[in-house]
């Protein structure tokens, strides 16, 4: 491990101490230590759209950052490896990869796989994205009116499309959605 963490995992969260520590557990059951897990916390319940708003406060310090909610896992050991290998062999801006999600099937789905993103067939969470790319995408989270809104996963992985041309697709699952809560805390689901 060098001065800065090759990968800097972003977590929000929001009164779910259960979900949270299994998310903590898959970070910190991996091969490869070489990462910050950065966790911000939601105190006042401000829902998934103006949850987005948080993700502005992090400061990651890896080379790459990724987005991992409290509600996820990382869905094997290797999952950290398999990011390492990928950027140190292609020195992509961008690594794309899969997640099954409980709720909508494996994303990307077959539809974008390999082509630029649509509503609802890409999440957020399952990009890679170089720390320089973090730091100019993010803000796009906010949406197009600088408001917040659910689909603020879409408009921040819009923008990252439009800045980056080095895109590395990695054809593996990397993470699993335990359970999707839209939000809501534990005890109210």
């Amino acid at each position: 491990m060098g001065d800065r963490p090759f990968l800097s995992i972003v977590t929000r969260t929001h009164k779910r101490p259960f979900a949270l520590g299994q998310c903590i557990a898959s970070v910190q059951d991996q091969a490869d230590q070489d990462l910050e897990h950065i966790i911000i916390k939601d105190t006042e319940g401000l829902g998934v759209a103006e949850s987005f708003r948080l993700l502005l406060k992090a400061k990651p310090a890896g080379r790459y950052v990724m987005i991992l909610d409290d509600d996820n896992l990382l869905a094997h050991p290797s999952a950290v490896s398999d990011l390492h290998a990928v950027a140190d062999e292609y020195h992509p801006d961008v690594i794309v990869f899969r997640m099954n999600n409980a709720e909508m099937g494996i994303l990307p789905d077959t539809y974008v796989w390999q082509r630029e993103p649509l509503v609802a067939h890409i999440d957020g969470q399952t990009v890679a994205v170089r720390r320089h790319v973090w730091k100019a995408c993010i803000p796009a989270v906010l949406g197009p009116h600088n408001a917040p809104i659910y689909e603020s996963d879409f408009w921040y992985l819009q923008e990252v499309w439009k800045r980056t041309r080095c895109i590395h697709w990695l054809d593996q699952i990397e993470i699993l959605v335990s359970r999707v809560g839209r939000g809501a805390v534990e005890g109210e689901m």
